[in-house]
């Protein structure tokens, strides 16, 4: 999980800017909307800097971290790509009080990628002091579906350690609390579409692909 860590501090401080800068304006083409809010793209390209593509069509999104790899698709670090909710209902809110969390994918999951990023207030301050990191590689049902919160056998690792379950993280952590707007990334080399995505609340009607 090193990697993990030493990359999602830039991820999360460019995510930040991403989201004050659209957040008076719906991007075409970019987003799904529903009511006020919308699941939108980000990847390292539009950031600038970086390589991986993002586009959405239906509540679906392609996640492409190879087509525009200039560096070839061996690289591990030079790309990146996902969504997030531009107006999530989870921020500030205990961990058990979390309800719904996952996505379901097609594509081969690697031991990073796809995952959810959920930033962690661990002393009720309000600031993000770790990360929960819940990817399909360990965390899915056989079938391309990632339930963080109801799935016992969903692996749930954080900057200081790893919990069986969703359920275990939460009885032995009660106090914590989500911090920061969570997404969803893929940041490995490979292609992948993401759909059903729920970050609090489910906004993607897609069933299927």
């Amino acid at each position: 999980m090193r990697k993990r860590l030493l990359g999602v501090a830039v991820l999360a401080t460019a995510l930040t800017g991403i989201i004050a800068s659209t957040a008076g304006a719906a991007q075409p083409g970019n987003s799904m909307s529903f009511g006020a809010n919308q699941l939108t793209c980000f990847d390292g390209t539009t950031d600038g800097g970086y390589y991986g593509l993002c586009s959405m069509t239906h509540g679906v999104a392609t996640l492409d971290n190879v087509t525009n790899d200039k560096t070839g698709p061996t690289t591990s670090n030079d790309q990146y790509s996902g969504v997030y909710l531009k107006k999530s209902a989870l921020v500030g809110k205990a961990i058990g009080d979390v309800k719904q969390l996952g996505f379901s994918y097609r594509g081969v999951a690697t031991a990073g990628s796809p995952r959810i990023s959920l930033g962690i207030d661990t002393n009720g301050d309000g600031i993000r002091d770790d990360y929960a990191f819940i990817s399909a590689y360990y965390c899915n049902d056989g079938a391309g579906n990632v339930d963080a919160v109801n799935d016992p056998t969903c692996t749930i690792y954080t900057g200081s350690g790893a919990y069986a379950n969703w359920e275990t993280m939460v009885a032995a952590h009660p106090e914590y609390r989500v911090a920061g707007t969570p997404f969803v990334i893929a940041d490995d080399p490979g292609t992948w579409t993401l759909f059903n995505v729920k970050l609090g609340q489910p906004l993607s009607r897609v069933t299927k692909v």
